[in-house]
């Protein structure tokens, strides 16, 4: 166009230049900018639908969470977790608030959950362990990558973040805590009834020099092969001649192992021989299903040897299914502490002077 006015004698001015090429850049920069805030609210509001969504399944799963510690349930709560984060910056502050909040309930409500039960160190395989603790691991390396962005992640990150993802750390690589399972057989459904002295032992664990220590050990008892279940013995008694069932303290009275009674219950008190045989025709019609497995809290009595603290009844139940042909599993939470009769009068049969 230049050269066009230039042949017609009308070249453009300096000042026409200047002018047109300032009007184009006002009226792009101005364009660009209305663009530019309305994208911006366009991603804020597809950001807020998305944190949104999760809020809602999260609020949900804390529910869930609380009624029970499913592997993969857990998992998932943390996977959208951690996925929200890369869309906090683009939502509006309250949306940011709002979802950093229930992710930290979420975090608080595992940890307790799996701080306070010995259900998930049953039932969880390793394969499920070693899965947590890598999602844990990436959530914590995400949510610190954020909070050196953003101020609002900073301070949840400090707020709380920062301390439930290394406890669940800890809770998925230590031991099962003395006062777990202290809480375990003492308040819930698994409740020990041998007489053991429970405040001295708490005292012992709180030394944390290895006089008290949990181990779990996971048995899968092979059909008809009970030579694994030599080594359990029951809090019963029978006297020296075979011919009942005594009391712990009497004169005469012969520690009963359970391999004893597979064929034989007779030894038994009525009471607990019918419980036994309900116990075990209630096994029976779950054969067909996934398997059998059965939780034990038992007492260390040596190398080979433990005490069955609780769980005798349905581990005798197993035990006669074992020797028609049934698998079964069995989780034992074993304590290791003195072999005394001060901790447990059932002991003075096995203490060494």
């Amino acid at each position: 166009m230049d050269l066009f006015l230039w042949w017609r004698g009308e070249p453009w001015s300096w000042s026409d230049w200047a002018s047109s090429f300032g009007l184009g850049a006002v009226t792009t920069m101005v364009v660009g900018m209305l663009l530019a805030r309305r994208q911006g609210n366009i991603q804020e509001a597809l950001a807020d639908l998305e944190l949104t969504e999760k809020v809602a399944y999260l609020t949900f799963s804390v529910s869930r969470l609380r009624e029970g510690s499913a592997p993969e349930l857990t998992r998932r709560a943390l996977y959208d977790c951690r996925a929200g984060l890369s869309l906090v910056p683009l939502a509006r502050r309250p949306m940011q608030e709002e979802y950093l909040r229930t992710v930290s309930r979420v975090l608080e409500t595992i940890t307790d959950r799996l701080g306070s039960s010995l259900r998930s160190h049953a039932q969880w395989t390793r394969d499920d362990w070693s899965d947590f603790a890598s999602v844990v691991g990436t959530l914590r390396e995400t949510a610190a990558f954020h909070a050196r962005r953003s101020r609002i992640v900073a301070a949840h990150w400090a707020d709380g973040i920062d301390t439930t993802t290394r406890e669940l750390v800890r809770i998925g690589t230590a031991p099962v805590p003395f006062e777990v399972f202290k809480a375990h057989f003492t308040e819930g459904a698994d409740r020990i009834r041998t007489s053991l002295d429970w405040t001295a032992l708490s005292e012992m664990a709180r030394r944390d020099d290895g006089t008290v220590r949990l181990s779990m050990i996971s048995t899968e008892l092979t059909p008809y092969r009970l030579s694994d279940l030599e080594g359990y013995h029951a809090p019963w008694y029978r006297d020296a001649s075979g011919s009942g069932e005594v009391a712990y303290d009497h004169e005469d009275a012969v520690p009963i192992r359970h391999t004893e009674l597979v064929t034989d219950l007779s030894v038994l008190r009525g009471e607990r021989r019918s419980r036994i045989e309900a116990l075990r025709d209630q096994y029976a019609t779950r054969l067909d299903g996934p398997g059998v497995s059965l939780t034990l809290a038992t007492y260390a009595l040596g190398p080979d040897r433990s005490l069955v603290l609780d769980g005798n009844h349905r581990l005798t139940a197993l035990a006669q299914l074992v020797a028609k042909g049934c698998p079964v599993r069995l989780i034992e939470f074993r304590l290791t502490a003195p072999v005394s009769s001060a901790i447990l009068p059932d002991l003075i049969h096995y203490q060494v002077d």
